[in-house]
């Protein structure tokens, strides 16, 4: 029988640097994650977003608007992204496109992502950009689908801005998210997916 042996690995600074720089480019098509990691809680919560939104300009270290952009260039992105995922987007027009499945936890929200499902609306999430009726009723058809399959009540249906209250790193005085905007009618929404008893 051989003795055991303890190996010792020694990484070079040169190597952590390669290491880093090569996490920090983006993945190409042939590497977007279109998986995420195994959820180890079970699913309560659907969370809805819109793709445009606050963030800081790495050029000026300044709050900028970034617009709704569109499907294919948003769920590229997001596909190529290490770590960010969503399950669901959906288009102005009402198309709808998956990405991470339901059963995968996909990082959309700090502390929430695990025990939650991501719905993307394609908006600028100013609260001008209005959200067409063939969005809203292809949204309410995937939420009908989620709360039966998953048993969600109304309180689990959430804005990314009632859950999420950071700052903004280059302007602490203005909130990292407040999508989807107070364009986006979420009462009625609810509604529409809970009908009131009569």
């Amino acid at each position: 029988m051989l003795p055991k042996m303890k190996r010792t690995i020694k990484i070079k600074p040169a190597l952590i640097a390669l290491l880093l720089v090569a996490l920090a480019i983006p993945a190409t098509d042939a590497q977007a994650r279109r998986t995420g990691g195994v959820r180890d809680v079970a699913i309560d919560m659907v969370v809805i977003h819109s793709t445009g939104g606050p963030t800081c300009d790495a050029a000026t270290g300044k709050p900028i608007w970034v617009g709704a952009g569109t499907l294919e260039e948003n769920i590229r992105q997001i596909e190529a992204h290490p770590i960010l995922g969503i399950h669901y987007m959906i288009d102005r027009d009402g198309t709808l496109r998956a990405s991470v499945p339901e059963e995968q936890l996909a990082h959309h929200v700090l502390h929430y992502s695990g025990h939650s499902i991501a719905i993307e609306l394609v908006n600028d999430g100013d609260g001008r950009d209005p959200f067409p009726e063939a969005q809203l009723a292809s949204l309410v058809r995937l939420l009908q689908d989620i709360v039966q399959r998953r048993g969600i009540t109304r309180d689990g249906i959430k804005r990314h801005s009632d859950i999420d209250h950071g700052k903004m790193a280059c302007d602490e005085t203005q909130r990292r998210k407040v999508d989807p905007g107070k364009a986006f009618p979420f009462k009625a929404i609810l509604n529409r997916v809970f009908p009131p008893q009569k």
